[in-house]
């Protein structure tokens, strides 16, 4: 339980970050990703967690990689290559998740 609360939290942290760099209110960027601003909403408060169709939406519209959402900030500026190989992977099979997601749902 306390893992699911951490990833809740360093999610909604970083959606409202890249909410904010991307200069979007919570109602703007709901309207943009399909989403209720009342989701969103719920999502930054942790009362809700998003799906992976709802992470997909929010990573297209603020035009960032699904990783993103679930790597502190703080990382972003390590100089450990050894991290970078380990992010890379990840970031190719999430990617492969999400484009499986994808092409499932237009099928």
């Amino acid at each position: 339980m306390q893992n699911q609360n951490k990833t809740k939290s360093l999610f909604a942290a970083n959606l409202i970050r890249m909410r904010k760099e991307a200069g979007l209110s919570q109602k703007s960027l709901a309207e943009l990703a399909g989403l209720t601003h009342n989701f969103i909403n719920d999502i930054e408060n942790m009362k809700k967690c998003a799906s992976v169709e709802t992470i997909d939406r929010l990573s297209t519209t603020l035009r960032v990689e699904p990783i993103q959402f679930f790597i502190d900030p703080g990382h972003w500026n390590n100089k450990d290559e050894h991290f970078w190989a380990i992010l890379d992977h990840l970031n190719e099979n999430i990617n492969r998740v999400f484009d499986n997601f994808r092409k499932n749902t237009m099928e």
